[in-house]
Order: structure tokens, then sequence, then C-alpha cells
């Protein structure tokens, strides 16, 4: 006895065609080229002010310049100088515990 073939797309076309009709994305023809172009990272921005100068830039290496040339970083290089939340976290956590600790001591001396 043969396999009895699915008549899904014989009785109600294709998935693909119902939902979409004929813009399916999913059956469109890709343009490598376009798709890398169009994902890849620019340089161009919009105008964005520098805070240090009042400046408008509208290229990234441009403001990234003049932020070197001011000794400023921008806030997202914090990661390759060091920066670990959880040491940060870790310290706050310590400094609460002593507050505490100062406050005990403090009341449990006063008497209150």
């Amino acid at each position: 006895m043969a396999k009895k073939e699915s008549t899904w797309p014989t009785r109600f076309g294709k998935l693909g065609d119902k939902v979409f009709g004929e813009n399916d994305p999913f059956n469109q023809p890709t343009d490598k080229a376009s798709w890398a172009r169009d994902n890849y990272p620019q340089d161009e921005m919009p105008p964005t002010r520098s805070p240090l100068t009042g400046k408008y830039y509208t290229s990234k290496a441009a403001l990234r310049a003049e932020y070197r040339s001011h000794g400023a970083e921008e806030v997202g290089t914090a990661y390759e100088n060091g920066y670990d939340p959880a040491e940060k976290q870790q310290r706050r956590e310590a400094d609460l515990v002593r507050s505490i600790k100062d406050q005990i001591i403090d009341r449990y001396r006063n008497g209150r």
C-alpha cells in the first residue's frame, strides 16, 4: 500500500501564498550585496552635537577623534578598561553591611 500524499498544497495553496500573497518574503530572491551594505556598520550618523565643543558631527570617526583629542572616552569603553559590575555591586553591599553594623553598635551603646 502506497503512502497517501498530503492534499494541503493542492486544496489550499501554499501557506506562504495564503499568508503573504505575492509578496512572500521567504521566497524573494536575495541580493547578498545589498544585504551586506544595509547591515554593515556605517560611519555616517544623524547630526550629533559634541558635548565638549558644541560642534555638530555627521561622522562617527570625526566625533571620536575629537573625544580623543580632549582626553575623553566614550561610555562604551568601560569594559575594555577593566570595569566589572560585580565588583561594584560587592563594594556597595559591603558598604551597606558596614553602615548597618555601625548603626547597631551605635544604638546598643546609646541605649536606644
